[in-house]
């Protein structure tokens, strides 16, 4: 995978976070009564603008290996959409979960533990 992700470790702790939020959520959107977690803004939020900050870096400072880069910015745009859909959805007057939240958020949290396996063996 992109070496971004694995040489600044801000960016795995990123990973890490949206990874906890994401499981989180999946549960939350899975169980027999479905409800968003608490503070979801608070967390998204933050999450969601350093997304922003990731794919800034990582075009303006392009990996060799293209391909994987492609990839992991589409996943970082997809997470990044997803948090601020969650953000708006929590924020609404009658806050509800989409139908379809739960497998999504759990698609990008197993590409989330991915990245996180890719660089921890990368670090050995």
């Amino acid at each position: 995978m992109n070496d971004s992700f694995n040489s600044d470790y801000s960016d795995l702790e990123w990973v890490d976070r949206v990874h906890q939020l994401l499981i989180e959520i999946a549960r939350a959107s899975l169980s027999d009564k479905p409800k968003l977690p608490e503070n979801i803004p608070g967390r998204a939020i933050p999450l969601a603008k350093e997304a922003k900050n990731i794919q800034e870096r990582t075009e303006s400072h392009p990996s060799p290996n293209s391909y994987w880069q492609c990839q992991e910015r589409e996943w970082v745009e997809q997470v990044r959409q997803t948090l601020l859909e969650l953000s708006r959805v929590s924020l609404s007057d009658i806050p509800r979960l989409p139908a379809s939240l739960g497998q999504k958020a759990l698609m990008l949290a197993q590409t989330a533990q991915e990245i996180k396996n890719t660089a921890a063996q990368k670090s050995l």
